[in-house]
């Protein structure tokens, strides 16, 4: 590449950046709806944990998507204090959040969430600072109190997000070294999650999907039990490839379980027509947003958050996706201070940003696009070695999901106050499933 061409490159990415991202965090462009989509910084850490869950990319890719020589935690502490303070200097403040294996299985997660503490406080940032973690620390009384001491001084402005799939389905998440969730860790994990009102987000995964009713309501009984909301919990399904059809019908049956529990949970106090906008307002388990609307191509945050990671100031598509090919741009440094950036592949970071997967090979077709919420781009370019490229199984997937949420609102005679209150694209969706799909079109006129 001649050095004319790497310039107008670098030029180009610096122009994207500068209109979305680094627009989104000028203290003045806060709130606008305009950068609603960039107004996230997710800062990733490395790939070490102390668990081999069975469906996890990091357990099985670390060394493509965090590579052992950028994983030093000198080197990332260091690229951090560039970062922070080119923020500073450029008058940027977005909202922080952390992504790594586990972060407080090792020191180095708490030495970076107490150095974006110490700035969040410098720059009086209101927003919270997002952590997801396995958890692990509930066994260990010095990292459950160094944890607190990061609380206060962050004035609670720390918001951890509880990655356990629950008694039922832990066993997807073995601990490398062999410890066991026991019922005493649970009660303590329901405890410290009680008290800074932390809530959960377990995994649908393919293995023991049938158990999932039963991990449900002990979810409920413990929620109960700990004086918690009955919604501190937030649903996902695993995009990976290896779902089967009789798994495929027993997350078909649980969805459809979920649906009718949910409202049954309610009805007492929330009247049928007003369930949908109920549903909403509590944003319900991650479960009706098929319903809702939104501005960007994608469900998940890979359009709304910077993904930075800490090893080499490089952004990828997203941390799934990290992959050597799919790096974008990076900052580059003299050692001391960031001083520039780096055009990588400002194509690709334009095609991400931009990109709907209603738009992708089958979807254009498919007579749930408008109600589907995507795929998994890390997933799509595991199976199929392209980020942009649906996998059947997990269109299968999202088939079942579509059908439970539909067929069970269809029969607690529901689905009429869905159609009403969503968008008329959506409706469309609707029809052509009860019309074609369901031969019955009386459940939405």
């Amino acid at each position: 590449m001649s050095e004319l061409m790497k310039k107008e490159n670098d030029q180009i990415m610096q122009n994207f950046l500068n209109r979305t991202f680094f627009s989104a965090w000028k203290l003045e462009n806060k709130g606008k709806e305009k950068y609603a989509n960039y107004d996230k910084l997710e800062v990733q850490i490395n790939a070490a944990c102390d668990l081999k869950c069975k469906y996890c990319y990091y357990a099985k890719y670390k060394k493509d998507l965090y590579p052992s020589d950028i994983s030093k935690h000198s080197l990332i502490l260091k690229n951090l204090d560039m970062l922070l303070l080119w923020l500073k200097e450029n008058d940027l403040y977005p909202q922080l959040e952390i992504f790594s294996g586990e972060p407080f299985f090792q020191n180095i997660g708490f030495e970076v969430l107490e150095k974006l503490i110490d700035w969040n406080n410098k720059n009086e940032c209101r927003a919270p600072i997002v952590v997801p973690t396995n958890y692990s620390f509930i066994f260990d009384e010095d990292k459950i109190e160094r944890l607190e001491k990061l609380f206060e001084k962050s004035k609670e402005r720390i918001f951890l997000s509880c990655s356990v799939d629950g008694k039922y389905c832990d066993e997807n998440r073995p601990f490398i070294n062999g410890k066991i969730r026991d019922d005493k860790y649970y009660d303590r994990m329901f405890e410290f999650s009680k008290k800074h009102n932390f809530g959960f987000h377990p995994m649908l995964y393919s293995e023991n999907i049938e158990l999932w009713k039963d991990n449900w309501l002990w979810f409920q009984d413990n929620f109960k039990k700990h004086g918690m909301m009955f919604d501190q919990i937030y649903l996902l399904e695993v995009r990976n490839v290896e779902w089967s059809s009789k798994q495929l019908n027993e997350f078909y049956k649980f969805i459809r379980f979920l649906i009718n529990w949910s409202w049954n949970h309610v009805k007492d106090f929330v009247a049928p027509e007003k369930f949908p906008r109920f549903v909403f307002d509590k944003k319900l388990f991650n479960i009706f947003n098929m319903f809702a609307t939104t501005s960007r191509g994608l469900g998940c945050s890979m359009q709304s958050a910077m993904q930075l990671r800490l090893g080499d100031l490089t952004t990828s598509v997203c941390h799934r996706a990290a992959y050597k090919q799919h790096n974008m741009w990076k900052f580059i440094t003299d050692g001391e201070k960031i001083t520039d950036i780096e055009a990588i592949n400002y194509n690709l970071a334009i095609a991400a940003a931009s990109f709907d997967f209603r738009n992708s090979p089958y979807c254009n077709y498919c007579s749930i696009r408008e109600l589907c919420t995507g795929q998994c781009l890390g997933s799509m370019f595991e199976t199929n070695g392209d980020p942009f490229m649906p996998i059947p199984t997990v269109c299968a997937l999202e088939h079942a999901k579509v059908a439970g949420i539909l067929d069970e609102l269809k029969a607690l005679g529901l689905s009429h106050h869905f159609y009403s209150w969503t968008s008329p694209l959506k409706q469309k969706s609707l029809k052509i499933y009860y019309k074609h799909l369901r031969g019955n079109l009386n459940e939405v006129q």
